[in-house]
């Protein structure tokens, strides 16, 4: 038996492309690793689903930031919220 719900998996492309966009505009080496987690959030005023995202790479401290809103509807203006709040600076281009 499977634990959790599968109905609140977030699509396979959707995690897919939040993960190419981060190592793209990061420049992230091939050892880093990006993760990204659909979860419940029980917290007070949050949406029900939130996505966490995560950051490991040797010799660095991990670092992850939550946005309260499932995968599959984040946007680039949040993943530029990510990479600020992970002390990176990166521009969109829109070539």
């Amino acid at each position: 038996m499977l634990i959790g719900n599968t109905a609140n998996n977030p699509s396979l492309v959707a995690v897919r492309r939040i993960k190419r966009a981060l190592y793209d505009a990061l420049e992230l080496p091939e050892d880093a690793l990006i993760t990204v987690v659909q979860l419940a959030c029980l917290e007070q005023d949050c949406a029900p689903l939130e996505t966490v995202i995560g950051l490991l790479r040797p010799e660095a401290p991990q670092v992850q930031y939550k946005i309260h809103k499932p995968t599959d509807c984040i946007a680039a203006e949040d993943l530029m919220k990510v990479c600020e709040a992970w002390g990176f600076s990166v521009k969109i281009s829109f070539t």
